[in-house]
């Protein structure tokens, strides 16, 4: 099984608490249904991939995705609903002209450009569906009393187990980006490469896992996943 890193972010806290509270009132009503043998919930932490997950958005105290990092299989889906605030989800993707900087591409190789409206207030939502396996970086571009991007609200995807080592968006970040975008991005990848180079355990090294998605030889845990 890979490592399981933290998700970044108030909802992990949320779900710590909620986990906790779970254990103490089993051990009060009596054993928890599934004993030892129940799967445990993907978490879209960086190692372990979900089926789908969702991204809050909100603009105080200042603005930001949280979890700024998820990580999924691929053919899943994240959906980025709005908290607080106007936003919108745009890729870093060469063919996006609305940059006041030279767009830099940090989005698969093959993919296109994708983004979605203004996402204007609580409840606004984007949702896409990622089929090809790879690392996607993307920003918010709104300027609400601030550029969004300038303020360092960016965002990362990770799709199944890609070899960082192709990956556009795992390149380091170009200066000409804001300053807390660059820090984020580079922050990004040292949590990013070492999650995806580890080796996997009885399941195989990540290499060999990658190789199974691209030839469709799965094991039967992923396909059961």
């Amino acid at each position: 099984m890979h490592p399981t890193q933290p998700i970044y972010g108030r909802r992990a806290v949320l779900a710590a608490v909620g986990t906790t509270a779970a254990v103490s009132t089993a051990g009060c009503l009596g054993s928890v249904t599934g004993g030892a043998d129940a799967e445990e919930p993907q978490t879209a932490a960086l190692g372990d991939p979900a089926d789908g997950t969702t991204v809050m958005i909100r603009s105080e105290p200042a603005p930001e995705f949280d979890p700024q990092i998820v990580h999924i299989d691929p053919g899943a889906t994240v959906e980025w609903l709005v908290e607080t605030g106007r936003h919108d989800v745009t890729a870093y993707h060469e063919d996006i002209r609305s940059f006041m900087h030279q767009p830099p591409d940090r989005t698969p190789d093959g993919v296109g450009p994708w983004r979605s409206d203004l996402l204007d207030g609580p409840g606004a939502s984007y949702a896409r569906t990622f089929d090809v396996e790879g690392v996607y970086d993307y920003v918010d571009k709104q300027e609400v009393c601030v550029s969004h991007e300038v303020a360092g609200n960016v965002g990362r995807v990770v799709v199944g187990w890609p070899d960082p080592d192709g990956e556009p968006a795992m390149d380091p970040p170009p200066e000409e980006l804001p300053v807390r975008v660059v820090r984020a991005l580079e922050m990004f990848n040292e949590k990013t490469r070492p999650v995806l180079e580890a080796d996997t355990g009885p399941e195989g090294t990540d290499t060999e896992r990658r190789e199974a998605h691209r030839t469709g030889e799965h094991t039967t845990t992923e396909r059961n996943t």
